[in-house]
């Protein structure tokens, strides 16, 4: 018996696949099952946010660069003057406070009121 080479391409001609052994009683062989697909982890999720994460931080930082020239900021009875980027960055970090202050009293509604129904 020779061992095909390879580089060489081999095809089926009609006449082979014809002439194959049919039985007409028998099933057809399923195919494998499937392999199942496997899911993403909680480490793979971090992994992703980091690197947006880092990505943003990394653009963050170029906008505060490019932004050094000093603005005058009024708040409320308080006034200053601060690179514009700066102003920005916290500007920024205040609203994401101000949003996770919101979040976390809401988990902590939600908490309660697993509880409550849990004790009916």
């Amino acid at each position: 018996m020779t061992t095909p080479n390879p580089s060489e391409e081999f095809e089926y001609t009609s006449t082979e696949v014809e002439h194959a052994d049919v039985h007409p009683t028998e099933q057809p062989v399923a195919a494998s099952p499937e392999k199942p697909k496997v899911k993403g982890s909680l480490a793979a999720s971090t992994w992703i946010a980091l690197i947006i994460g880092a990505i943003l931080l990394i653009l963050l930082i170029v906008f505060i660069l490019q932004n050094q020239q000093s603005v005058e900021l009024n708040i409320f009875a308080w006034s200053g003057e601060f690179p514009a980027g700066i102003a920005f960055l916290l500007f920024a970090i205040g609203g994401a406070l101000v949003m996770a202050l919101i979040g976390g009293w809401r988990m902590l509604e939600l908490r309660r009121q697993i509880k409550h129904l849990g004790k009916k």
